[in-house]
């Protein structure tokens, strides 16, 4: 069985524990370090002794569980300022009185352990399928990653190469080409955790002796972001364990908690406080997105990290190619066409990279409302210049199209609705998920559609083409949720 140390040892600005945070506003709104516990005994992570964190020691287990009366296999470390609180909130914790006691204490419970051991920060809020993957991965070490962000909470880079990490920074150490990000929640199977251990107490050494190890750091290092470091030095092989859509992110203040779990959990967060965009992106994804576009949107959201440009900038890059787009589609020529043909879907794909940039993080409401808007009046942009360069066209040309000002008026007023892409929140096989997103017209299937029919043919023709899709999607795919309901 894994046994899992968590780190507890982060502090919010009031000095409460991070991990100590609510997940919620109401009185009985889980801590952050309650939450994940509850996600370990899911996965048949028992606590100290058999006590289950949101029980109170002494008890046994929940609803449908196994008995978890055998010896301890979950720990938590953390400061002894910080321990009453964690204590009050119902759980068993080890004192510590630094990182290098951190990391001694790993040292010595890794070598003990009989199986695989796993390390977690104890404020991080993750969705249960990346952290049963992370749990089950076969490799013989993993760590959790995320897209890059320089200003991510908890975050340390690491640069990544046919699903591992061939390289990890530490806060004053950035490695070159970092593309993506670890909240430092790592695992490492049974015969390594010897060798986790070597390194831990090697590290512990070194941060006892004054100036040999981030000297220079802008903020104190943590075991975790060390461990994966030195792991990965060592020349142990470790697979990135991709969070994928899933939130996967660590919060440093009661309101960054808050808006993580509500998006975690699925609920809308509140307006004010930092959104993700993990929910919006999946709700316009269909099968050009699952088949093209993320094939490309990596290595764009690698070269955004490695110019550390802001989510935003990248929606303004996108609305800019957008409007390139536009400029070419109404130039009223074949080649103007295909350029902004080509255009569009790099727009697209920008759009896509600035998801994937703040997908397991934060973004500031106003940032949420860009995003939002910038999508109607990309699109408007495009029609608007398709409609100008069907007028202006050599009469009797492939792309003269005549006046199509109404084709495109009723194109737009079909196709870009708030949430007309959500059709894959239904049950169903990923075939029939994709089927139903594509069917409602999505951003993705609209930026193909124009694309390739005002690059074949002209404007007359893409316009008619979203006309009658979008007629049928505005039809389909109410009907469709209605006898879905009716089912149930």
């Amino acid at each position: 069985m894994t046994r899992v140390l968590i780190i507890a040892t982060g502090c919010a600005a009031d000095t409460t524990p991070t991990a100590a945070l609510p997940c919620g506003g109401g009185p009985e709104a889980p801590t952050l370090l309650t939450r994940l516990c509850r996600r370990l005994d899911t996965l048949n992570v028992p606590g100290r002794g058999g006590s289950s964190p949101d029980k109170g020691p002494g008890c046994s287990v929940g609803r449908g569980e196994p008995s978890l009366h055998r010896r301890p296999e979950r720990h938590v470390v953390t400061r002894p300022g910080l321990a009453p609180a964690l204590r009050k909130d119902g759980h068993d914790v080890i004192e510590c009185e630094d990182v290098a006691g951190d990391l001694r204490e790993i040292a010595r419970l890794a070598r003990a352990a009989h199986g695989p051991v796993a390390v977690l920060p104890g404020d991080l809020v993750v969705g249960g399928g990346p952290l049963r993957r992370l749990m089950r991965d076969a490799a013989p070490a993993a760590a959790l990653t995320v897209p890059a962000r320089p200003d991510g909470y908890g975050l340390a880079p690491v640069r990544l190469d046919g699903g591992r990490i061939v390289a990890a920074g530490t806060p004053s150490q950035r490695p070159g080409g970092a593309d993506a990000a670890s909240p430092g929640a790592l695992r490492v199977d049974g015969p390594r955790a010897a060798v986790l251990a070597d390194l831990a107490d090697g590290l512990a050494a070194l941060l006892e002796t004054p100036g040999t190890l981030d000297a220079e750091s802008p903020r104190p290092a943590e075991a975790g972001e060390l461990l994966l470091a030195a792991l990965v030095r060592a020349g142990v092989p470790v697979a990135s364990c991709d969070a994928g859509r899933s939130v996967c992110a660590r919060a440093g203040n009661e309101q960054e908690s808050r808006a993580v779990t509500e998006e975690a959990d699925g609920r809308p967060g509140r307006p004010g406080v930092f959104v993700g965009r993990a929910g919006a992106a999946a709700g316009r994804d269909g099968g050009v997105v699952a088949c093209a576009a993320d094939a490309c949107t990596p290595h764009l959201t690698r070269w955004t990290a490695w110019w550390r440009l802001t989510p935003n900038t990248v929606t303004g890059l996108s609305a800019g190619v957008a409007a390139l787009a536009a400029v070419w589609f109404s130039d009223g020529t074949r080649p103007g066409m295909i350029a902004g043909a080509f255009l569009l879907c790099l727009s697209f794909v920008l759009g896509r990279a600035d998801g994937r940039l703040v997908r397991h993080a934060r973004r500031p409401a106003f940032g949420a409302w860009l995003d939002a808007m910038s999508l109607p009046v990309k699109e408007s942009a495009v029609y608007a210049g398709l409609a100008i360069g069907a007028g202006v066209a050599a009469p009797g040309g492939a792309v003269h199209a005549g006046n199509v000002w109404p084709l495109a008026v009723a194109a737009l007023a079909l196709t870009v609705r708030p949430g007309g892409a959500d059709a894959g929140t239904g049950p169903g096989r990923a075939c029939l998920r994709r089927a139903r997103e594509a069917a409602a017209l999505p951003e993705g299937e609209r930026c193909a559609l124009v694309a390739v029919t005002a690059a074949a043919a002209d404007a007359r023709v893409a316009f008619i083409a979203l006309i009658a899709w979008g007629a049928a999607a505005a039809v389909l795919v109410p009907a469709g949720q209605l006898l879905r309901v009716a089912a149930r």
